[in-house]
């Protein structure tokens, strides 16, 4: 699966043969009728789905969820594209997934008619169960016995559910006795039951458990030696955990349930430390975890009771919990803190081992600045490479590239020493190799004020030519620093001839300072060129307004020079920066501002259009992420999915 290319490119439609269930505990269990596959998802999640109904890209999904206000979450929105594709509820237009063809059951019957009888059984036999005293089988006439009554209970008990399942309006697949079981019994497929009502789906998941609580309570009553096999299936049928079907009926308080997007997660930048402690978070404050938690201690006593009773020895009795109750509770607490303890400790391993990567690559790049110029290679080709990989230089012809290769020079500059000298034309021109550079600019007051940081692969000594209105740069090395040198005579005729004033604003000016800007500092380098050249530098004089409160927002805006103010109602809120930006969360709920904002001293801004900004965002899904984080952390609430008054915001 090229997560890539689906997200940004593959063409999707809904299954043709999809049937959606009741809205069940908040959700709507989805399936296509072909394939027998499932997606359960919540009533807006079914929303975006529906907008494949007709072959559509993700990103142009994504520009229409944004602009009727119905966009999820973004982790869960790319998530849920891929889990229905997983699940072949979407598909790409011509396949044909393998079909699977529902069983011929002509057995049927209703399971409101069974509920009480199945309820009543299953008491009956519990109580039985409970009562008296089952043993282990001691002839082989209890062996015998107790497994073929075992056998033909689950038959029995399986055949009922079909019919159940049938009765209520689903399917039933592949029938079959199935030899790999222990005992070997008839079996019947019966997750089609999730498509059913939750108290139709009840019943199917008593039939079960009820007949084995029956056969279990009759023969403790009759014959206590064939029982042991009918109690140890019924003990198992209903386990707590690994895949027990009863605690998957706990539902408490109506509370709605997770949806199959919102777990077990596909979607790389979903598989995050942060993304589990949060679904932990949200497990531990629901009633239903707690219940499933009690009846997991009920489960163990009732094995304890039961296990007493094999063994004659009497756990009912005061003297045995005197002696036992102590290492009992103390065995169920510890396991539930060894299940904590290991999680943590495992969560704990994740963060250590992303957070050791992340600081092994800064390590890495400060020793290569600092001790590692002397030692990189810089051969023909090594610098064709370079200038190949500069977005100044690639839209050269190749046998340019190849000549300026051959005729550049490798410069050594230790750290805090000035480059280029102090002429407002600069008469070399580098590309750096290793190390940062601070770009400044001479002010009217007659001081210098840093602009950028310059860094790897960046284009030093046309500044003048980028920026014609505001010549007077300087260039001060920050960290040792290599750069490949030309004369600038033998460059600045081939650049103004070849390559257009657009790519050189973009390469010299606009992609050093979007490399460097909390935004734009996870992106992909491809991505952070496509954003440099759908921006424009605009400049903002003193107490201009640059977007203005209540109005439509039609653009993007970066600082990329100067300061801003922000007011609302004529009193000033905030001053922001370059590198800030503003206006992408009214973009992005298509909202209108509550606040005003407006250039402090002289301004300038990266500005892009709404259209533009929207076409770039949602064919970039890293770029989408890393907006809808920030811009949630300045509301200081999540960014999407829009909830009532969530209309007005910067």
């Amino acid at each position: 699966m090229d997560i890539n290319l689906i997200l940004s490119a593959q063409t999707l439609t809904l299954a043709p043969q999809i049937k959606r269930s009741e809205l069940n505990n908040g959700l709507i269990i989805l399936k296509n009728v072909s394939t027998r596959t499932y997606l359960r998802v919540t009533p807006e999640q079914w929303l975006i789905l529906r907008k494949f109904e007709k072959p559509n890209m993700v990103p142009a999904m994504l520009g229409e969820a944004i602009r009727d206000r119905q966009c999820l979450a973004l982790g869960e929105s790319y998530e849920l594209i891929l889990k229905a594709l997983r699940a072949d509820i979407l598909l790409e237009p011509g396949a044909d997934p393998q079909h699977l063809l529902a069983h011929d059951w002509h057995a049927k019957v209703r399971p409101n008619v069974l509920k009480r009888p199945v309820v009543i059984l299953f008491c009956f036999g519990i109580v039985l169960a409970l009562g008296f005293s089952p043993q282990l089988p001691r002839t082989v006439l209890d062996w015998v016995a107790g497994i073929l009554i075992l056998s033909l209970t689950l038959s029995f008990g399986e055949f009922l559910s079909g019919c159940m399942i049938r009765g209520a309006g689903g399917e039933v697949y592949r029938p079959r006795w199935n030899w790999a079981a222990l005992p070997p019994h008839f079996y019947v497929d019966k997750e089609d039951a999730i498509m059913l009502r939750s108290d139709d789906q009840m019943v199917v998941a008593l039939a079960i458990p009820s007949l084995l609580a029956a056969a279990a309570g009759i023969l403790a009553w009759h014959a206590p030696g064939m029982a042991f096999f009918s109690l140890l299936g019924l003990v198992y049928t209903l386990r707590p955990i690994m895949g027990g079907r009863v605690t998957a009926l706990f539902h408490v308080g109506g509370e709605r349930a997770t949806s199959d997007a919102e777990h077990d997660y596909i979607f790389p930048p979903n598989r995050t430390p942060r993304a589990r402690w949060r679904l932990l978070g949200k497990a531990i404050v629901q009633p239903t975890t707690w219940v499933r938690l009690a009846y997991g201690v009920l489960w163990t006593l009732a094995i304890l009771y039961w296990a007493g009773r094999l063994t004659e020895i009497p756990p009912w009795t005061l003297r045995f919990w005197q002696l036992n109750g102590l290492r009992i509770a103390v065995a169920i607490g510890g396991s539930l803190a060894i299940l904590a303890v290991g999680y943590a400790l495992w969560e704990v391993y994740q963060w250590s081992r992303d957070y050791a990567k992340t600081r092994t690559n800064t390590i890495g790049l400060w020793q290569r600045r600092w001790f590692g110029g002397k030692s990189i290679a810089l051969d023909e080709s090594s610098r064709l490479k370079l200038l190949t990989a500069s977005p100044l230089f690639s839209p050269l012809p190749p046998p340019k590239r190849v000549e300026l290769a051959r005729n550049m020079v490798v410069r050594y500059y230790g750290p805090w020493k000035a480059l280029g000298g102090d002429t407002d034309i600069p008469t070399q021109v580098s590309i750096i190799v290793s190390g940062k550079v601070s770009l400044r600019r001479n002010l009217q007051s007659g001081r210098t004020a840093q602009v950028q940081i310059l860094s790897e692969g960046d284009v030093i000594g046309l500044h003048d030519l980028a920026d014609p209105k505001n010549p007077g740069y300087r260039l001060r090395s920050m960290t040792p620093v290599v750069v490949l040198t030309l004369e600038r005579s033998a460059i600045e005729r081939l650049i103004t001839t070849s390559v257009p004033q657009a790519t050189l604003v973009d390469a010299v000016l606009k992609r050093p300072f979007l490399r460097r800007i909390s935004l734009c500092r996870n992106w992909h380098l491809q991505a952070v060129n496509r954003f440099a050249r759908l921006s424009a530098i605009n400049d903002y004089p003193q107490g201009e307004a640059i977007l203005s409160e209540g109005q439509t927002v039609e653009d993007f805006f970066v600082i990329f020079e100067g300061d801003a103010k922000v007011s609302r109602n004529g009193r000033t809120l905030a001053t922001i920066h370059a590198g800030d930006f503003f206006g992408e969360i009214g973009l992005m709920q298509n909202s209108s501002p509550n606040a005003s904002v407006s250039a402090h001293h002289r301004t300038r801004c990266l500005r892009i259009p709404r259209v533009e900004l929207l076409r770039f965002v949602t064919h970039n899904y890293t770029v989408a992420l890393e907006i809808e984080r920030v811009s949630s952390e300045r509301l200081g609430r999540p960014l999407f999915p829009l909830k009532v008054g969530d209309f007005r915001s910067i």
